[in-house]
């Protein structure tokens, strides 16, 4: 019975260093790809900002548009009161 629990004991050893060894070589394998990754990420977070902030932008400019096209509106109708006074 001694040795069956050594032999099965040995057996666990090997199966758990063996995962850990594999489990190593694959991070280390994938660690470029990781990097790569997390590089994508920043980048997309990146741009989600820079797009964010280009639609702020374009907000703030389609109210600066709607305010002139409005002034310009009371410009004309003052324009024609004045005329139509001559």
């Amino acid at each position: 019975m001694a040795v069956i629990s050594v032999l099965f004991s040995g057996i666990y050893w090997l199966i758990r260093h063996g995962a850990k060894v594999l489990n190593n070589a694959i991070n280390i394998g994938t660690y470029p790809l990781q990097q790569q990754f997390k590089e994508l990420t920043n980048t997309i977070k990146q741009l989600n900002g820079n797009f964010e902030e280009q639609h702020k932008n374009l907000k703030r400019l389609e109210h600066e548009v709607e305010q002139h096209d409005k002034a310009i509106l009371l410009h004309d109708e003052k324009i024609k009161r004045l005329e139509e006074r001559k």
